[in-house]
């Protein structure tokens, strides 16, 4: 079974470019367990899907914080 998280980032630090979010992208599907990942420089959006069993959404944000980015859950 596979969950999908969603992060907006915030703060200083943004995807400005189609190759910022290429970079995020590729970074996390290096995690064991992530099955996909959408990442939207004009957003500032990510989304995450993933088997639970192999990564965590803590696992998912302390990756994104090693690239310089501070996230958070979107608003409801």
């Amino acid at each position: 079974m596979v969950r999908t998280a969603t992060y907006v980032v915030v703060g200083a630090e943004k995807m400005h470019c189609e190759g910022c979010a290429a970079r995020v992208g590729q970074a996390l599907q290096r995690i064991g367990g992530v099955r996909t990942v959408t990442a939207n420089h004009q957003t500032q959006v990510i989304e995450v899907t993933f088997d639970p069993a192999e990564a965590t959404e803590a696992t998912i944000r302390v990756r994104l914080e090693a690239l310089g980015y501070e996230v958070v859950p979107p608003a409801p």
